[in-house]
């Protein structure tokens, strides 16, 4: 399974404008760092983490 381009372009967005890492991305969203490259360059999911992903991303735009 993979992140839509809105996914994963939200991702990239939000980690850029919270200047942070790969790594401290990884564990605001709950997820191993390796995986959140893997998010962040496109790969294959598990659906689960898709899911991890996409419930943190609507998190931080409720936010706002």
């Amino acid at each position: 399974m993979y992140l839509s381009s809105e996914q994963l372009l939200s991702l990239r967005r939000l980690k850029g404008e919270m200047n942070i890492n790969t790594k401290e991305l990884s564990t605001l969203i709950g997820i191993h760092r390796h995986t959140a490259t893997k998010a962040l360059t496109g790969h294959s999911l598990k659906p689960q983490t898709v899911n991890k992903i996409n419930n943190w991303l609507l998190k931080q735009y409720l936010k706002n």
